[in-house]
C-alpha cells in the first residue's frame, strides 16, 4: 500500500511505466467534468473508473481485495476514509473472481487513512481496502480507481 498526493513533491524515484501512464492520466485529464465511466489507458491492461459514491460508516462498507489488478484510488472531491490492512491467509471471505473481487467479513489490524482531493492510495493484490469510508457525516465524493493488471509489472 502506498499512500501519497499529485500535490506532493516530486520523488527522486521513477514510477514503473504502467504507473507512469496512470498518473498521467490523472495529471492530463479534466477529472471534475469528465463522466461517470470507464476510460481505457492502455486496453485492459490500465483503464480509468470514473466514480460517484456516497461515503458510509465504515461498518456499512465492505473490504475489499483483488486477484489480477492493483487499485490506485485517487479523490477528486469530497473526503473519504479508506481502511487497509495486509492480506492474512485463509480469512473467511467472499469470492467473485469474475469481477476480479473477495470480500472479508473481518479484518485483522485495520488502519484508516484519510483522503482529501488530490490524495491517492495504492492498493495491490496482498492489501485488503475498505475504500468509501466516511471521515464524518456521510457525503458524495468523486473519484478514479485505475486500474493496473499486476501481471504487466
Amino acid at each position: 500500500m502506498i499512500y501519497s498526493s499529485l500535490k506532493a513533491q516530486s520523488a527522486q524515484c521513477k514510477w514503473p511505466e504502467p504507473f507512469q501512464k496512470a498518473f498521467d492520466f490523472l495529471k492530463n485529464s479534466d477529472l471534475e467534468h469528465m463522466e461517470v465511466g470507464r476510460y481505457e489507458i492502455d486496453g485492459d491492461d490500465i483503464y480509468a473508473m470514473i466514480q460517484k459514491q456516497t461515503t458510509a460508516a465504515p461498518e456499512n462498507k465492505k473490504a475489499e481485495s483483488h486477484y489480477k489488478y492493483i487499485d490506485i484510488q485517487y479523490l477528486i472531491r469530497g473526503e473519504e476514509m479508506q481502511g487497509v490492512a495486509p492480506l492474512p491467509e485463509g480469512k473467511e471471505r467472499e469470492e467473485h473472481p469474475e469481477r476480479d473481487v473477495m470480500y472479508y467479513s473481518e479484518v485483522a489490524g485495520e488502519n484508516f487513512i484519510q483522503l482529501k482531493p488530490g490524495d491517492f492510495a495504492v492498493y495491490f493484490t496482498n492489501d485488503i481496502h475498505r475504500p468509501n469510508c466516511a471521515p464524518g457525516e456521510s457525503m458524495e465524493i468523486k473519484k478514479v480507481v485505475l486500474k493496473i493488471r499486476e501481471a504487466i509489472l
